[in-house]
């Protein structure tokens, strides 16, 4: 088999599978509890929390754990909000890209019904956000900015310096970040000293399930999101999954080290890919705005599904756009707000990369691009 469906989950490295098997055998008692075992569980979750904070150049103080990438972004929306908007009662305009994951976007109903008014930025057709459109929906009664940093569906690479350029007018407002898809070969974009608040996921970064990250800055406030407790902080009750706390951590450390010769490598298959792909006549979009390990590209006439499938006949496994929505069949919502007509986004999928893909991986790829489109020419 052939796995090209990394943006969706990645493999989890041995390595961190072995660090997750020793602390749930060894160091298994709650770190709330005071006696020896308890406290060696707790020094384990300090130590995974620095490790986090020193790898994001943030303090230990400002990392919060929770359960995946989308609890920490209902986190901000449904907890940080309202208490970012106690501090500033007049400040209700929220701003939201147009290419945010379900987990940001599905909350603007919900929003909306608090009484914010929810702005969308528009993005141009190469999947970036219109810095202009952007400029002129900030205002000072703007409490909130949440965007991407790499977009999951087509790999946008977001201008972040060029918002946040933007933003050091308006240092009120506080800034979200969504950068569960940027670990892999983006993670220096998370690294700005005016980007407030940062969500991870680990599964993203070859950690198990079941373990996201918030970042959020000391300026920041927030409510309790779950209570109980109080751990977090006080923000996010509930006994902690040490061991897989600690083995993101390593997780999230091993990526970082290794990240320039991933994207090196990664750079290089991606353009023997989109070459094969251009070959047989795929329409390759966010070409030049891309993430080294994102393509999303479409066979005109063909649905993505069908698309899918024939794919996995030769055990090449990629998919139609985002998991959450690809069994819902839902519309390719990144290339709707790229004007991309409808009649090529149905025909979209998405092949995604990790450290973990081979030159043997590409190689099975280019010769399945090859096979399927000649099955339907």
């Amino acid at each position: 088999m052939y796995y090209f469906d990394n943006s969706a989950t990645t493999q989890p490295n041995p390595e961190v599978l072995e660090t997750y098997q020793k602390v749930a055998q060894q160091c298994f008692a709650n770190p709330s509890s005071i006696h020896a075992l308890g406290v060696l569980a707790q020094k384990l979750l300090s130590q995974a929390r620095e490790q986090v904070a020193t790898l994001l150049h943030v303090q230990p103080k400002e990392v919060y754990f929770t359960s995946s990438g989308t609890e920490a972004n209902n986190w901000v929306m449904q907890s940080m909000v309202p208490a970012l908007n106690h501090m500033r009662p007049d400040a209700k305009r929220i701003l939201i890209s147009a290419i945010e994951h379900p987990s940001i976007s599905e909350q603007i109903s919900w929003l909306k019904a608090q009484g914010f008014d929810v702005q969308q930025i528009p993005v141009n057709a190469d999947g970036m956000i219109d810095i202009m459109a952007l400029e002129q929906l900030l205002d000072a009664n703007t409490l909130l900015i949440s965007t991407m940093a790499i977009n999951n569906e087509v790999g946008s690479v977001q201008p972040l310096n060029q918002m946040a350029t933007l933003l050091n007018q308006y240092p009120q407002i506080i800034w979200h970040v969504d950068g569960v898809q940027a670990v892999t070969t983006q993670f220096e974009q998370l690294i700005h000293e005016r980007i407030d608040a940062v969500t991870l996921s680990g599964h993203k970064f070859h950690a198990g399930r079941g373990t996201g990250i918030l970042i959020m800055k000391q300026r920041v406030s927030s409510q309790p999101f779950l209570y109980g407790g109080g751990q977090e902080s006080g923000l996010r009750s509930g006994t902690e999954n040490l061991a897989s706390i600690v083995a993101t951590a390593k997780a999230l450390r091993l990526a970082v080290a290794a990240q320039d010769e991933v994207k090196l490598r990664l750079q290089a298959y991606r353009q023997d890919i989109i070459a094969a792909l251009e070959e047989h006549k795929w329409i390759v979009f966010a070409k030049e705005s891309a993430s080294e390990h994102i393509i999303c590209a479409a066979f005109p006439t063909i649905p993505g599904e069908v698309l899918v499938h024939a794919f996995e006949a030769k055990y090449v496994m990629v998919s139609t756009t985002s998991a959450c929505s690809s069994r819902k069949h839902q519309q390719h919502h990144t290339l709707a707000a790229m004007s991309v007509p409808d009649h090529l986004s149905t025909s979209a999928i998405r092949i995604s990369m990790a450290s973990t893909t081979t030159q043997a991986d590409v190689t099975a790829l280019i010769k399945a691009i090859e096979t399927v489109t000649a099955q339907f020419n």
